[in-house]
């Protein structure tokens, strides 16, 4: 189950659910387009910071089996090993998108449920 199944219970009202989920959807999106330049840019440092910060979204938001291939994209980027890179890097990217449908799914859900009524 997607962390973020869990995450928002703790968010009851559907605005402030909908505002976690916009930001969320928007720092994966973010994670994602920074990791692609800076490996298409063959610019390792920046890359290896870009995809820590997408493997901590991905393992506060996402599944945790996703994990492994951060790590494997992180230590082909440290060790410059183009080969490496370009065989771990579609294993995050699959995460990234994947956690991407499950926030647009979770959003969709929200806009399709009806208004709650408060009755006195």
């Amino acid at each position: 189950m997607p962390h973020i199944d869990t995450l928002l219970p703790l968010y009851p009202d559907s605005a402030t659910r909908r505002t976690l989920l916009e930001q969320a959807l928007a720092q994966t999106r973010t994670d994602l387009a920074d990791m692609q330049r800076a490996i298409l840019a063959r610019n390792h440092a920046v890359a290896w910071q870009y995809v820590h910060r997408a493997k901590g979204t991905v393992s506060f938001l996402g599944s945790g089996n996703a994990l492994p291939a951060f790590d494997r994209l992180t230590a082909a980027l440290r060790a410059c090993d183009e080969t490496g890179i370009e065989q771990a890097y579609a294993p995050a990217e699959t995460a990234l998108l994947e956690l991407e449908s499950t926030l647009r799914a979770r959003l969709d859900t929200l806009r399709d449920a009806p208004p709650s009524s408060c009755q006195e």
